[in-house]
């Protein structure tokens, strides 16, 4: 995967010297910025999609930088990333030149924190619990270690608390057995949770339809000692960890391809917690892709990511899912809950401010007392509107100017 990906930054740069663009006239470095920015976006959303670090991703680390992309998205900022660096490396060349390609990054860094005002509206209170139980990756589908590993979780939602608990999250298929068939297991739950008025967890859920087992990654609201269900199945699946891209054409080879593929959700669910709170669900590495939910972005006013990153390690990974889980808040302009089974678990507000949050390989609880909040965001209304238009008018301008100098050649 990671050296199919690498090709389109070889292609990139393979097309700036196969074309011999120069940095001394606006021309040569708009194109630069248009093919960086076109293969960026290739290489997020080719075949199955893997958005996982766009060049814009370098602007998580402060409030300021990262609030352009409530108005511009992913890949709008990343065409203005990619403006400023050619704009950084032109002052050399061409000053002029550098502050035209300067420009887009100070115009919308002075939108996003000066002259915009998005409204901020009050949802509801909530006090919820973030439970980070710290489970090995090689502990978590071990049959013998089920029973340690259930009771990590309830002895960790069973701390004491001052008040009454909202809602208690479980990470990613935090419970190893179907949920909606496993009543004995679901009375042991009721038995043994204390502060059990809401609790999401994620799980398996196996379904049987047309003569096909099927399997789904979920998500589960569950109220009312398991009374009220709801669920949301996995939309965007994780290639060649929850299914092999092109089974059917590999198996037509005769390659021995065993297990099952997970099935893919039909549909977002928005779960609702009450009248007034709306859960978006997402499940892993859903979080990064923000078109899924765009179109019901004011049908919820909070967001809530399970995931296990214990196959990471300790590598940079948890922390780079982390920094992306901001982005979506800010895109999004409301909270996102994140819990996560070795962590990084985290609360991040609308602002993309980390407010709490339990470090890697820790176990431990999160209780917070959230006032809900909406901020409204040009790009929850416009999605990646600046990205397409300032592409098209790029490409445009340079077959304009090709064109045009063609022309003055033959004459």
């Amino acid at each position: 995967m990671s050296i199919f990906l690498s090709l389109f930054t070889a292609i990139s740069f393979f097309l700036i010297k196969y074309f011999n663009f120069q940095f001394n006239n606006y021309l040569g470095v708009l194109s630069v910025v248009t093919i960086f920015s076109l293969f960026d976006w290739i290489k997020g959303n080719i075949l199955w999609g893997f958005p996982w670090i766009p060049i814009s991703s370098i602007w998580t680390f402060d409030e300021s930088t990262i609030s352009i992309f409530s108005i511009i998205g992913i890949w709008g900022y990343s065409f203005v990333t990619y403006s400023l660096i050619l704009g950084i490396y032109s002052i050399k060349y061409n000053y002029k030149i550098s502050i035209f390609f300067f420009s887009p990054f100070i115009f919308f860094f002075c939108l996003a924190n000066f002259i915009l005002k998005p409204e901020i509206k009050e949802i509801d209170d909530l006090l919820i619990r973030l439970v980070q139980p710290n489970i090995k990756q090689e502990d978590k589908w071990d049959i013998e270690k089920t029973e340690k590993n259930l009771s990590t979780l309830i002895n960790l939602s069973n701390k004491s608390s001052d008040k009454e608990i909202d809602l208690i999250i479980w990470p990613e298929t935090a419970v190893a057995y179907n949920i909606e068939k496993s009543k004995k297991k679901n009375d042991f739950l009721i038995s043994k949770l204390n502060n059990f008025n809401n609790l999401i967890l994620g799980s398996i859920r196996r379904d049987f339809k047309d003569e096909q087992n099927l399997i789904y990654n979920s998500l589960f609201l569950i109220q009312d000692k398991f009374k009220r269900i709801q669920h949301h199945d996995k939309l965007k699946l994780v290639p060649f960890g929850e299914y092999i891209p092109f089974r059917g054409f590999l198996n037509k080879r005769q390659l021995t391809l065993g297990g099952l593929d997970f099935t893919v959700g039909d549909k977002i669910k928005i779960l609702k917690l009450n009248d007034k709170v709306k859960i978006l669900p997402l499940i892993c590495y859903e979080v990064i892709f923000p078109n899924i939910s765009r179109k019901k972005s004011n049908n919820y006013n909070i967001l809530v990511n399970i995931t296990n990153d214990a196959w990471y390690g300790k590598s940079r990974g948890p922390y780079q899912h982390l920094e992306l889980s901001k982005i979506r808040a800010v895109l999004e302009g409301k909270y996102l809950i994140r819990v996560a089974n070795t962590g990084i678990s985290a609360i991040i507000n609308h602002n993309g401010t980390v407010e709490n949050h339990l470090k890697l390989t820790q176990s431990g609880i999160i209780d917070k007392e959230l006032v809900l909040t909406k901020k409204n965001t040009l790009y929850s209304k416009l999605g990646e509107t600046f990205f397409f238009s300032a592409l098209l008018l790029s490409f445009l301008i340079i077959i304009f100017n090709l064109n045009r100098r063609s022309g003055n050649k033959h004459e």
